[in-house]
């Protein structure tokens, strides 16, 4: 039984059947021909798309469908950057009762570019880093600070094709994270005081951001000593990073006299763009042992020294598998083979001109693999991953050419985590929504994972149902939700009504129209793997309702298919 079968569990309660059992339980193997560079049908380019952007659009089938994948992701990793600060900073000067907080504008900003960005790949591996470089606004002062939260996210889509070790260095001199994980205004030992260097952030740098908790192969898989896993590091580690990173704190706010020493006083606001910038008088410089025997002499100065303990964790053999299989987990798979991460790490160890790495190559080795362009196929019973809560949201609207009127003024974007159990940098713990490692059990297979899983609740399900029967039953363009509102996203129907619409004096759609317009919706939401009878459902829902009624026939398309199991899945 494999994720589909699990993501049933939201769909019983709208009483769809099951889908059809996978054909094979083979294990996807290494061996396979590499699959051709231009994506054969419309469904195939959605596929593609549902793991590269938030979501494929008629306009993006095309596109795509005249080039090919690597001459797309070429035009792709070409495009500008769409930050999200510069959103937040023009909605400063909106007044909205409905929307007064800076998390707010993030929110309103994060959905700005997921949906109409053109940058969708850099926005879709931003998003995938942000479940991995967790910071959130539920954290230490973060609260509501959505101004410091979207200079994070910068961070995020500035280095989403960078270097991972910039990235990491990036992170971990941000204010967000440093106020998250408390490395801002860590001190230095002072027994006499008793202080202790806070040791938060340089045990998340190792066991999420880096390498993880035990000795991995290349492939992803542990590494075994007498048959038990072998740990990467210890509690001595953990203290000489925590040493390194002493004696930061935040830079002040533009326009401010910035005090001699925020460490004893801290009366002005920090700055939410610049980075943590260092206090030598709070920074230990005694000598310092870290990673697998790597020593730190003493007397360094604090940025040198961040630097160099940084190095050591970039080279460790077990950056590579570690972000390289997360990365497949958010954007293709959350099974995948040993061979496909090694072949991932390899590409991150060394992007073809030595330089180890490059995010864009690795991102480019995930999305064309032949395990993410074929898998489905070849292995039907463990490829694909549940799709997590705000991706089912995101896919609909770019499917359906959603619009709104101001992007600053948004209603829709408020306590969205409430409905989908989902909003960028909200998850509950720097462990994010869900575990890369999340097994939920029967009826998934033994040693399969379904990490998105961890984030859906039945009232999760209950909430999403209502959601989405509300933005597409009332929701769509001229519609009650827009008339009532122009703070809301809606969709639009017109021409997918037009296709089906009786002709002059006629009492049905005009011959084949029905089936087209599933095609079409089976390819731009499920890339074309709709089931027989998920579709024979359908078919019998549309011949029920009057074929004048051409709204409410395409309302109900959208609504059973959204609300099935088979969307729960991407595949």
């Amino acid at each position: 039984m494999g994720l589909r079968t699990l993501a049933i569990t939201g769909a019983l309660a709208l009483g769809l059947s099951s889908p059809a059992a996978a054909a094979n339980d083979t294990i996807f193997a290494n061996g396979f021909e590499i699959p051709p560079d231009a994506p054969p049908d419309r469904a195939e380019a959605s596929r593609f798309l549902a793991q590269a952007t938030f979501g494929a659009s008629e306009a993006d089938l095309a596109a795509l469908a005249g080039s090919g994948y690597g001459a797309w992701l070429d035009r792709q990793m070409q495009q500008p950057p769409g930050y999200v600060l510069p959103h937040m900073r023009r909605a400063e000067g909106v007044t909205d009762p409905l929307q007064p907080l800076p998390f707010a504008r993030l929110c309103a900003a994060w959905f700005v570019n997921a949906l109409g960005g053109r940058d969708q790949l850099r926005q879709r591996v931003a998003f995938a880093l942000s479940e991995i470089l967790v910071v959130s606004e539920r954290g230490n002062a973060l609260g509501n600070d959505g101004l410091a939260l979207g200079a994070y996210y910068d961070i995020l889509l500035r280095n989403a094709f960078g270097n991972y070790r910039q990235l990491l260095e990036d992170v971990t001199l941000s204010p967000a994270m440093g106020r998250y994980l408390s490395m801002y205004r860590n001190r230095k030992p002072d027994a006499a005081a008793n202080i202790q260097a806070d040791e938060n952030y340089a045990r998340e740098v190792m066991q999420l951001f880096s390498i993880g908790l035990v000795r991995l192969n290349r492939d992803g898989t542990p590494v075994l000593a007498d048959g038990a896993t072998v740990p990467t590091y210890d509690g001595d580690v953990v203290r000489g990073f925590a040493r390194v990173f002493t004696g930061w704190a935040c830079h002040c706010g533009p326009g401010q006299q910035c005090p001699d020493d925020p460490f004893e006083q801290e009366n002005f606001t920090c700055s939410t763009e610049h980075e943590m910038v260092p206090f030598e008088a709070y920074h230990d410089r005694g000598e310092k042992r870290l990673l697998d025997g790597a020593v730190l002499p003493a007397g360094r100065d604090a940025r040198p020294e961040l630097e160099a303990a940084l190095d050591v964790l970039f080279e460790h053999p077990n950056v590579a598998p570690f972000v390289g299989r997360q990365l497949i987990q958010r954007l293709v798979t959350s099974n995948p083979s040993p061979a496909y991460v090694a072949r991932v790490a390899a590409a991150f160890e060394d992007n073809g001109a030595g330089v180890r790495g490059d995010l864009a190559a690795t991102v480019r080795a995930i999305l064309l693999d032949a395990e993410a362009r074929e898998g489905h196929r070849t292995a039907p019973a463990t490829f694909g991953k549940v799709r997590e809560p705000l991706l089912r949201l995101t896919q609909l609207w770019r499917a359906f050419e959603v619009t709104w009127k101001n992007d600053e003024l948004m209603y829709d974007d408020l306590n969205i985590q409430e409905r989908y159990n989902q909003a960028a940098l909200l998850s509950p713990s720097v462990f994010n929504f869900f575990a890369p490692d999340h097994a939920p059990g029967p009826p998934l297979t033994a040693g399969m994972v379904a990490p998105e899983m961890q984030a859906i609740s039945a009232n999760f399900a209950i909430h999403m149902t209502n959601d989405l029967s509300g933005r597409i039953y009332w929701g769509w363009l001229g519609g009650p939700m827009d008339e009532l509102d122009p703070r809301v996203r809606v969709i639009r129907l017109d021409r997918w009504e037009a296709a089906i619409r009786p002709a002059a004096g006629g009492v049905e759609a005009p011959p084949g129209a029905l089936d087209a317009l599933l095609d079409r919706c089976d390819d731009l939401l499920l890339g074309g793997q709709m089931s027989a009878s998920l579709r024979q459902r359908i078919h019998a829902r549309l011949l029920s309702i009057p074929a004048a009624d051409t709204r409410r026939r395409v309302q109900n398309v959208l609504y059973l298919i959204t609300t099935s199991a088979e969307y729960a899945v991407q595949r």
